[in-house]
């Protein structure tokens, strides 16, 4: 493996300096250099259509970090050495953490996405982030936000290679490719809209069942109500809650994070609307009970006397 990397690694330099452009992808690899080779070693088996993106993209900055450590740099001098080493240290520090950027823009293939919408930044673009600034990365990105490493000509991005200690054919063997986003933008807002309309509703419910506390004067329509709805958008929420997604060694990876905030908010106040609409009617039940007293009296005159009186309210 060692032998076929380095080939490789030497292939894509040669290609660099002579300004081609990189072989392009295989729809279904995740990097231009090794493909899916991370996932096998991880899992055992090529990923299937299915797999979870963030799972494939972890398992290859994995695959990848490793490579890199196990490379001889005997050229080196020691401040390149140390700030190589620096740097792979921050590459399994942002592998582990599972956050990474998500291809909106090119949906029907796999694509690099050096900073995406959202803020999120690639492994490389994290790499230079966190040694030379975000306006570094900003100004990659800027002119070269969905290109491999091989194709990237600006002068920001060979100033970062050259005092990092990694080659320019290191960071395309760290650069992975992304997928189409897990959920759409259209299913997650038709979600955020429906629950919000639900939530709507029930704190209207929520404030009406609170305001008649302790009138039994009042019917207990409300109350029934907001059990009933309040029930429903817990319900919602917890059948929508996305399950933890894992990836190799048990870490965490970022999926529908979106869908995860609505469906914890439909839970929470789901909850607290059942919660009100059940005192409510706890507390018409016991006004209800408060109409009926039993207490001693005492009889005035000659005769006096005393004895227990029923007092009914209607």
């Amino acid at each position: 493996m060692k032998k076929l990397l380095l080939l490789l690694l030497t292939g894509f330099g040669l290609n660099s300096c002579n300004h081609q452009p990189a072989q392009p992808l295989a729809v279904d690899q995740v990097n231009v250099l090794v493909g899916n080779a991370g996932y096998v070693a991880a899992t055992g088996h090529a990923p299937a259509a299915t797999a979870n993106d963030d799972a494939r993209v972890q398992a290859h900055l994995a695959y990848a970090e490793k490579l890199l450590r196990q490379q001889s740099t005997p050229a080196q001098s020691p401040a390149l050495a140390r700030r190589r080493a620096h740097l792979l240290d921050l590459l399994h520090k942002y592998w582990v953490a599972g956050v990474f950027p998500r291809n909106y823009d090119f949906p029907g293939e796999r694509r690099p996405c050096f900073i995406d919408r959202d803020g999120r930044l690639c492994a490389v673009g994290y790499l230079v982030a966190e040694t030379a600034g975000r306006p570094a990365a900003e100004s990659i990105n800027q002119a070269h936000q969905y290109d491999l490493i091989a194709d990237m000509r600006t002068p920001a991005l060979a100033e970062w290679v050259a005092a990092s200690g990694l080659t320019k054919a290191e960071c395309a063997l760290i650069q992975p490719t992304y997928g189409p986003p897990p959920s759409t933008d259209a299913d997650v807002k038709s979600y955020a809209v429906g629950s919000a309309m639900w939530g709507g509703i029930n704190v209207m419910l929520g404030a009406a069942n609170a305001s008649q506390f302790n009138r039994p004067e009042v019917g207990k329509g409300a109350a029934y109500a907001g059990v009933l709805s309040g029930t429903g958008q817990l319900l919602l929420g917890a059948l929508r809650l996305p399950n933890d997604q894992l990836g190799i060694n048990w870490s965490p990876v970022t999926n529908n994070s979106s869908v995860r905030t609505v469906s914890y908010l439909n839970i929470g106040l789901g909850t607290a609307t059942v919660a009100l609409s059940a005192w409510n009617l706890i507390s018409h039940r016991n006004a209800a009970l408060r109409k009926t007293t039993v207490g001693a009296v005492t009889f005035p005159g000659p005769a006096g006397g005393s004895g227990l009186s029923l007092t009914h309210r209607f």
